[in-house]
């Protein structure tokens, strides 16, 4: 078979690399100029779409932001999977998703919409009592998303994020804190609804060991396949009528939080999840490359998938968690070409990010945020599996490498209170 993938930096690369291993032909074209030298020399490079697709090709997509070129396509009989304009609101238009939420019957906290920031920082003024989360609608760093000690805290921010990012921000939300456990849990959909099974994933996102430092897209995480449990029932599974109504093919995930008063729905994540999808792949029993031509072509009714907890920890190196402005971080922290050794023998195990091809060095970084690998392990038991991502870690050398140490402890204690409020 024949795959393109459609990618603004490159982040689904790893999986397309796997569909070529299946014996396939494969494509990949990156959107962001500063970003092309991202798998240079690992896989084929494609600078125009309709120079590859024909009518057997299927495109899949591996980010949120381009589902008008996913629709075209499809308008055109070429089989895609993931990515629409339908998607792209859901995930980027944070009201619009929150109103899907709501519609279907899902619990949301206290939400409240706002294009000025002056006006939301009377807001939180004028409801001191109440811990609120600043969230930007559209596509801005995970810093941004802040969520503060105290209204004080939260009235600062907003006046940094005004001096800073007003021309950037035309929309936010302020959503009420909840406390209670973090999880998302994603189906996989055919057009029609979603495919059993559904799967759960926890993850960290701040930077630093106890929850210290900036918020990042994934620091690490556990996935498995789970049964439609209470957060299934309360959560995504009130929206498959909606999402077969829209004929949406691809991944969706609805991030909650689950407590003792229930499941309440945060945000929609309609796309491929990083660290999420590359650890939920090490479970498929089947070749990943049928699963997306199945999906696309409008023929899978089933998820073949181990029975198993999938982890991952996230290496990176400085100047990561900045984020690269138009992909230049060489002035900040010089790192383009940075050897990476050791990585043959534990490369089953390990998904890449931005690294590339040197005939006189070998796998090399190529330049970008600094984010090397994801560290993955495959367990029936999760702690084991969190466990050997460490020693797949401690096998690969990489100059000033970073990455929590902590995973053990705290994504095992997520774990078990997700199967406490699961019932």
């Amino acid at each position: 078979m024949k795959f393109l993938l459609v990618s603004r930096a490159g982040d689904g690369a790893q999986l397309l690399k796997v569909i070529e291993r299946e014996g396939n032909t494969v494509g990949l074209h990156i959107k962001n100029k500063n970003r092309r030298k991202n798998w240079e020399g690992l896989l084929p490079h494609v600078d125009n779409i309709d120079d590859f697709v024909d009518k057997d090709t299927v495109v899949f997509f591996d980010m949120s932001g381009m589902g008008s070129i996913a629709d075209n396509l499809r308008k055109r009989g070429i089989f895609v999977y993931g990515a629409s304009e339908y998607a792209d609101k859901l995930e980027d238009d944070r009201e619009f998703g929150l109103e899907v939420m709501e519609k279907a019957g899902i619990k949301i906290p206290e939400t409240k919409t706002f294009t000025n920031l002056d006006e939301g920082i009377k807001f939180v003024e004028a409801n001191k009592k109440k811990r609120f989360v600043f969230k930007p609608s559209g596509d801005f760093p995970c810093k941004l998303t802040y969520v503060p000690d105290s209204y004080k805290d939260l009235a600062k921010f907003m006046q940094f994020v005004k001096i800073k990012f007003a021309a950037k921000v035309k929309k936010f939300v302020l959503q009420e804190f909840v406390e209670g456990v973090t999880v998302s849990t994603e189906g996989f959909c055919n057009g029609k609804g979603f495919v059993r099974p559904f799967n759960h994933t926890v993850e960290v996102k701040k930077f630093m060991n106890d929850e210290i430092g900036p918020a990042t897209g994934c620091s690490g995480n556990i996935v498995w396949p789970c049964d439609e449990d209470r957060i299934v029932k309360e959560g995504i599974g009130r929206v498959e009528e909606v999402i077969a109504n829209e004929g949406y093919i691809g991944q969706l995930d609805l991030n909650v939080v689950a407590n003792e008063d229930g499941i309440w729905g945060l945000e929609w994540t309609p796309r491929f999840g990083y660290d999420a999808t590359p650890t939920l792949v090490t479970l498929f029993k089947q070749d990943l490359g049928k699963v997306i031509s199945d999906f696309a072509r409008g023929q899978a009714d089933e998820l073949d998938l181990v029975d198993s907890y999938a982890s991952g920890v996230r290496v990176t190196v400085p100047p990561y968690p900045v984020e690269a402005v138009k992909g230049d971080t060489e002035t900040i922290a010089p790192h383009a070409g940075l050897p990476i050794i050791g990585w043959e023998d534990v490369q089953g195990d390990c998904y890449f990010y931005e690294v590339m091809w040197d005939d006189d060095v070998g796998l090399v970084h190529s330049g970008g945020d600094g984010i090397i690998l994801c560290a993955m392990g495959e367990s029936s038991n999760p702690i084991y599996s969190i466990g050997h991502c460490y020693d797949v870690i401690d096998k690969v050398s990489v100059p000033d490498k970073q990455y929590r140490t902590d995973l053990s402890d705290v994504l095992v204690d997520m774990l078990d209170e997700v199967f406490e409020y699961a019932k």
